[in-house]
């Protein structure tokens, strides 16, 4: 699978490629979805919806995450919510300093919630956060398979 950064939502690992699924797993199977001209995986996708769509077992996932991307802009942790190719960046503010957010040129958005836009060479420490979904599996002893 080709990607742009950044990368965010739920990854799923299906035979050594990585796909994005359409929400959480839900009675053990999960969504995938392709943009790609081509079938990404006759043996998995069919077409739907102008997307390639597979609904695969857990148990064939090598690996499911949810994936949020961050970056810190003036000490500030942020997500990193879209990057265009000129390098303007979306960020929303993910810590508790509201009353910083005004000064440093941040917009509440909806409550709770500040945005701003910067050039994409004003961030530091970019990085991708891997929440593992099939943890609590492992721990338990069945795995994934």
């Amino acid at each position: 699978m080709t990607y742009r950064r950044p990368r965010s939502g739920v990854i799923a690992t299906v035979d050594g490629r990585d796909f994005q699924a359409d929400s959480y797993p839900r009675e053990g199977v999960v969504t995938l979805f392709s943009r790609e001209a081509e079938n990404p995986d006759p043996t998995h996708f069919a077409p739907g919806n102008g997307l390639w769509l597979a609904t695969v077992p857990l148990a064939r996932c090598d690996r499911l995450a949810e994936v949020t991307s961050v970056a810190e802009y003036r000490g500030h942790t942020c997500q990193v919510v879209g990057i265009d190719e000129d390098g303007t960046t979306g960020l929303y503010y993910l810590g508790d300093d509201m009353a910083a957010m005004p000064r440093d040129g941040f917009v509440q958005v909806d409550p709770g919630t500040w945005a701003k836009t910067v050039h994409i060479g004003e961030l530091a420490r970019y990085r991708e956060l891997h929440r593992d979904l099939l943890f609590d599996a492992w721990v338990r002893g069945g795995g994934n398979r």
